[in-house]
């Protein structure tokens, strides 16, 4: 698929398709994005990106030989967790949860979100995401399908005789399709989604409205004969046989959505009790942590000559340059670099060199050579897909070029739907919906000429 194009193709769509999408678009918005949670005073887009079959196949296809480049490349230096934590020099007190003996193999890869970048229409993977506790599924199904409801104007479905786009697989169901696979979980048994507060994530800052937002996986567990309950996590509880208890609630399994180094607490030993005496399955096991640093990137380039022709070719073309960071980069060229903690997310402690000036990015080099934990990785200048915008408060429309992420949701090795983020009319230098990127999501174009 070396000759397909990532491109949003709005721009060849008949004039008659593309009113329908912007006339319905700037009326329902606020209906199009139901139930994604977004920061007040922002941009919200009134569509989503739209790409062909084969272009929405590649950018999977792209996240899941990454992340097998990725695995091969810790297995070449290790074989469990606690070896990998070794190697990357990673306290073992960071990952309470985790067995050291855990092995690494491709179990690990049941959950994986690539951030991919398109530059020049081909994607390339800025990070990898191998973790149960993902973001996106839930956006990424709720924008795809409102959206085409508002287009076909009946809920459900029914898209309008010739109508070109159409809705992904769902995310929320392949995950628990996956899920309940990797937990082994039977007709009648409790998945436990411990809830917690976040900081600065207004939807998770209420535990009430924290389980309010994960009502679409409870009723997808109905359908899969599962109860899915959400509970605080401070409140889990061991009983006398050491399962795990959520009130009422015996867990067969936990879908994890936290750090546990940042959760500490009755709860937290609990669940790690529960673990250690195999009352119950964790989904997922921490061991997935410490796969997605991104210092195995880095492995993967320092592995070139050890990869077969067509990998090499791969990584080359798909995954953009990245070393571990040390002081002989402080003579390159700044503004063509980024510099990124290895097991950091949602945009923290990430820099721009173009964006800082030099001292600046010369006493973060300094300090991130002498940690030893960081990347740095060759910017990739995304490509820019024009959008309209409402603004939440005001339902101001504005049109603006912007770069987008594309998050492939990839359970059990397979692509379920895209999460998108991108900037919107007031960008910043980072995507990411933490510094108030917008969450969007991926209708794919069956006929971009129908309808001509």
């Amino acid at each position: 698929m070396s000759d397909v194009r990532v491109t949003d193709l709005y721009d060849t769509l008949p004039a008659q398709v593309c009113d329908r999408i912007d006339a319905l678009g700037r009326e329902h918005w606020r209906r199009g994005h139901a139930g994604v949670p977004r920061p007040a005073d922002s941009w919200c887009p009134t569509r989503p990106l739209l790409l062909d079959a084969d272009a929405y196949a590649l950018v999977g296809a792209v996240a899941d030989r990454a992340a097998g480049l990725v695995l091969d490349a810790c297995l070449r230096r290790v074989s469990t967790a606690g070896e990998l934590l070794d190697a990357l020099s990673m306290a073992r007190t960071q990952f309470p949860l985790l067995d050291p003996a855990e092995p690494l193999t491709e179990r690990l890869l049941t959950s994986i979100r690539a951030d991919v970048m398109v530059e020049r229409g081909v994607p390339r993977v800025v990070e990898l995401n191998i973790d149960g506790a993902i973001g996106g599924a839930i956006e990424a199904d709720l924008v795809a399908r409102q959206f085409q409801e508002v287009y076909s104007g009946a809920p459900g479905g029914q898209d309008p005789s010739g109508w070109p786009l159409r809705t992904p697989p769902s995310a929320v169901d392949a995950f628990f399709t996956e899920l309940v696979s990797f937990l082994g979980l039977s007709e009648g048994d409790c998945l436990v989604v411990p809830v917690f507060r976040e900081d600065g994530l207004d939807h998770l800052a209420d535990l009430d409205d924290f389980i309010s937002f994960l009502a679409p996986m409870a009723e997808r567990g109905k359908a899969h004969g599962i109860t899915v309950t959400g509970y605080p996590l401070d409140g889990l509880t061991l009983d006398d046989g050491r399962r795990l208890r959520a009130g009422e609630h015996v867990a067969h399994g936990v879908f994890r959505l936290f750090l546990p180094v940042e959760q500490a607490g009755a709860g937290l030993d609990a669940l790690g009790g529960a673990l250690r005496a195999g009352t119950a399955r964790m989904y997922t096991p921490e061991a997935t942590s410490p796969v997605s640093d991104k210092r195995v990137l880095a492995w993967i380039w320092e592995d070139l000559d050890l990869l077969d022709p067509a990998d090499r070719d791969f990584v080359r073309r798909h995954v953009p340059y990245t070393v571990i960071a040390g002081a002989g980069a402080l003579g390159r060229d700044r503004s063509s670099l980024v510099l990124k903690p290895g097991d950091g997310y949602g945009g923290a402690g990430v820099t721009l060199g173009r964006s800082v000036e030099r001292e600046v990015w010369r006493e973060r080099l300094v300090a991130a050579a002498a940690s030893g934990d960081h990347v740095l990785q060759q910017v990739v200048d995304g490509d820019l897909v024009t959008f309209e915008f409402a603004h939440d408060t005001t339902g101001e429309i504005r049109s603006a070029a912007v770069p987008c992420v594309l998050g492939p949701m990839m359970y059990g090795r397979r692509l379920s739907g895209i999460y998108v983020r991108h900037a919107g009319p007031r960008p910043g230098d980072l995507i990411n919906t933490h510094q108030g990127a917008a969450s969007n999501s991926v209708l794919i174009v069956d006929s971009p000429t129908a309808g001509r």
